[in-house]
């Protein structure tokens, strides 16, 4: 698009037309949304509809089923710490419709459109007027798949928690910017939907006023003091709880984050903060946590996904109208700087929590920050060396290409390990698709599975078939040899613990989880086969080890109802 002649000395330019410029405002929006689309497709869509649940996200939709019938009180109740009010939302949510699982693959899409929207927004306030900078922030967000859980449900209260924070940053530049009350209002509530929901965002309340000052300077007025006290306000509490959460030792927080020397865990917080700007890492040396199951998704599909990203930004870009000289070079430069040190802050974060080295749930907050500076960076330095526009765009490009790249790689993940996972969650409803009320249910395996199964631990498998039997108190237990459980045979029946009760039970000062003989079923794993099997005896089995005749009271197909499978058993494993 060229810009329109001047007007000839002594004519006035003719005023604009309105209509002209809404066709043109409608047209500009058509194309960055249809850019939008198609990235989120590839990226995250493709195989949606076919991912089911994967680990935690089928604990977190299991307590949704154990709080039924608590109302308000089960869905704000904490979650693993006292900050979680919000965190099991998402699948209560989902729980209430006909399709929770594909309510839960939508709700993740929609939070990560949700994510890369407000970072446009917020890159169009901080450097108004430049369209070619919102849309590569935008595409770049999208496209930027460098955690682990990309893709994956069980990071849906991450992404509420992030989505939130950008909110607040969001309304309160706009409140700064000359935006009402409501924009004040909205920087507060949106700030404490996101550290009650998770404490994703604790570090960054260190840098939002730091952005204040970037955005209204540094001499107090009454705008960004407003603002900085109602943050303030809402931040108090929530730092006194989690300076508790962190220091107790029964707590989560004590299990979940190592011990390690500051040099250490600085090396750590390099090296996860350096992955943000490595996409090739994304796409081509993703660390495993369990053995490859069998490709999904070939690569020349994910050659081709990337190649179709990397051609709509091109078209869109090369569409775009002309910009106004940049801003300057320092001040776009500081605020790139202080983005980058926001990412490096949030890496930081979660340097010291165990599964860090496999970047899970490492980088849902810092590729927000570090896709604002590429995009901002780029954008101006393009308009500030309009010759050499090709090769600085090709940057960004890059991180777009090998992006949905990886995108498309976390599908084939996920999506071959779920086709395990349902053959062997659907050989337990096939054994057994309704049980008698207060029927025992043990899983068994031999030795640790090839593997990464779908009841790979004891929560796990008490989450999953409470969820196949949807039974708020189902009563299971998960046997294996490397695991921390364990049963005792006795005349009355099996004497059982879970993880962290082992040397309670040895030492009698907790209560054995019990079975009787002759109201609990046990299904064995069949490696080879991926499926659990139902044990018909317990004649010459360990569990009946020294516990004489009471052990033939296991009569399992008496406690097993028999009928085809419900539609809540076959939406949740996806058969319909």
């Amino acid at each position: 698009m060229n810009e329109p002649a001047p007007a000839p000395p002594g004519e006035d330019r003719p005023p604009p037309d309105p209509a002209a410029a809404g066709a043109t405002s409608t047209s500009t929006a058509a194309a960055d949304g249809a850019l939008y689309a198609l990235l989120t497709l590839l990226v995250w869509g493709l195989t949606a509809p076919l991912r089911g649940l994967w680990q935690d996200d089928a604990t977190l939709l299991g307590i949704a089923v154990a709080r039924r019938g608590q109302g308000w009180a089960g869905v704000f109740a904490p979650t693993g710490s006292p900050l979680r009010r919000l965190y099991a939302l998402p699948f209560f949510l989902a729980r209430a419709t006909p399709h929770p699982v594909l309510a839960l693959q939508l709700l993740y899409g929609a939070l990560w459109v949700g994510q890369a929207l407000a970072a446009g927004w917020i890159a169009g306030m901080l450097v108004p007027r430049r369209p070619l900078t919102r849309v590569l922030v935008v595409a770049l967000t999208l496209t930027a798949t460098s955690d682990y859980l990309t893709d994956n449900v069980t990071a849906l209260g991450y992404s509420l928690a992030v989505l939130t924070l950008l909110l607040a940053a969001g309304s309160g530049l706009r409140f700064l910017q000359g935006g009402g009350a409501g924009w004040l209002l909205a920087a507060a509530a949106a700030l404490g939907a996101s550290l009650w929901t998770l404490d994703v965002g604790i570090p960054m309340l260190a840098f939002l006023p730091l952005l204040v000052a970037w955005q209204a300077g540094f001499r107090p007025r009454p705008r960004p003091v407003a603002l900085l006290l109602a943050w303030g306000a809402v931040a108090a509490p929530v730092a006194v709880l989690e300076w508790r959460f962190l220091h107790d030792p029964a707590g989560y927080a004590a299990v979940a984050v190592t011990r390690v020397p500051a040099g250490e865990l600085a090396g750590r917080a390099i090296t996860l903060w350096s992955e943000n700007f490595l996409p090739w890492q994304w796409a081509f040396a993703r660390k495993d946590w369990y053995p490859r199951p069998p490709i999904a998704i070939p690569a020349f599909a994910m050659a081709l996904a990337a190649a179709l990203a990397v051609a709509a930004l091109a078209l869109r870009v090369r569409r775009l109208p002309p910009e106004p000289p940049p801003p300057p070079a320092a001040r776009v430069l500081g605020l790139a700087a202080l983005l980058a040190l926001m990412a490096l802050a949030a890496n930081a974060a979660y340097a010291g929590i165990q599964l860090s080295d496999i970047r899970y749930r490492t980088h849902v907050m810092s590729r927000i920050w570090v896709s604002l500076a590429l995009g901002i960076l780029a954008g101006w330095a393009a308009a500030r060396w309009p010759r050499a526009r090709l090769g600085v765009l090709a940057v960004p490009a890059l991180f777009v290409g090998l992006g949905t790249w990886g995108g498309v790689e976390r599908q084939d993940l996920f999506l071959a390990t779920w086709r395990l996972h349902r053959r062997e969650l659907s050989s337990i409803v096939a054994s057994a698709p309704a049980l008698l009320p207060r029927t025992g249910v043990i899983l068994r395996t031999g030795d640790r599975p090839p593997g990464y199964i779908a009841t790979e631990v004891d929560y796990l498998a008490i989450s999953w078939l409470r969820l196949l039997y949807d039974e708020p108190h189902v009563h299971a237990l998960r046997l294996g040899p490397r695991l921390p459980t364990g049963c005792r045979p006795t005349p009355r029946g099996l004497d059982c613990w879970h993880p962290g009760q082992a040397a309670c039970f040895a030492a009698r000062t907790c209560a054995p989880d019990h079975y009787d003989y002759g109201s609990m079923i046990v299904m064995d794993y069949d490696a080879p086969a991926g499926v659990y099997r139902l044990r018909t005896s317990l004649a010459g089995d360990p569990l009946a080890l020294g516990a004489g005749a009471a052990a033939a009271a296991y009569r399992p197909e008496e406690r097993i109802l028999r009928r085809p499978l419900s539609t809540a058993q076959r939406r949740l494993l996806l058969l319909d």
